[in-house]
């Protein structure tokens, strides 16, 4: 994990099932990578820093804007997305990447929150206690997910 704050690399460690922590390591920059073939990006990178990472390596992606589809020896995830009811109106979004009534699923988020008059913090980390909440709120409010395969 490529980050400079040791208190949080602490913290997602210690999200990980036991068994499983010590295959997260903390790196400081991304030359560090230049052997793992797979990189989760939760931060816009540019081409040069994805220079750093082997060929044949997978991108999975969970950042807006999306990162450029740079490296042609490697491949990269789509974003995850959520479908608008068809009766939305007032909403204004310009998901230059997504069709008609899609957003990201953190920008659905958003929308859910709001649905649902929830005042606390929805920016930052995800609070994976939360997420079975978020998700069945998503739901009621006929938000679906995306199969981007289709």
């Amino acid at each position: 994990m490529l980050t400079l704050s040791s208190e949080r690399f602490e913290k997602v460690q210690m999200e990980a099932p036991v068994g499983f922590q010590s295959y997260l390591v903390q790196v400081t920059k991304y030359q560090a990578a230049r052997n793992c073939k797979t990189w989760i990006v939760g931060k816009w990178i540019t081409p040069r820093e994805q220079s750093s990472a082997p060929p044949g390596t997978h991108f999975h992606q969970f950042v807006v804007p999306p990162i450029l589809s740079f490296r042609r020896d490697c491949t990269y995830g789509e974003l995850a997305a959520m479908k608008l009811p068809d009766d939305v109106e007032g909403l204004g979004c310009c998901e230059y990447t997504m069709g008609r009534g899609v957003v990201h699923a953190c920008h659905a988020g958003g929308v859910v929150h709001l649905l649902e008059g929830w005042t606390h913090h929805e920016v930052g980390a995800i609070d994976v206690d939360r997420i079975d909440l978020v998700w069945e709120a998503a739901l009621k409010h006929g938000v679906k997910p995306v199969n981007n395969q289709d």
